[in-house]
């Protein structure tokens, strides 16, 4: 994925646009391509990014999870 993939997928997770994602707009995104079923642990997986434990993902962690 190139930077610019990234930044448009990180953009249209990142719903209120603060440059974070927090674990609602991460929910969100997996309810919307449909992983209602294992929603949990897509979550939890993705949210295993947050390098500095602050509970959102910022556009650098974001990047080394979609590499």
């Amino acid at each position: 994925m190139t930077e610019t993939e990234a930044r448009e997928l990180f953009e249209q997770i990142d719903t209120d646009g603060d440059g974070q994602i927090n674990i609602v707009e991460m929910a969100n995104h997996f309810k919307r391509q449909g992983h209602q079923g294992k929603l949990r642990e897509h979550v939890k997986a993705a949210m295993e990014s947050d390098a500095n434990h602050d509970r959102v993902i910022d556009f650098n962690e974001f990047q080394q999870m979609v590499k």
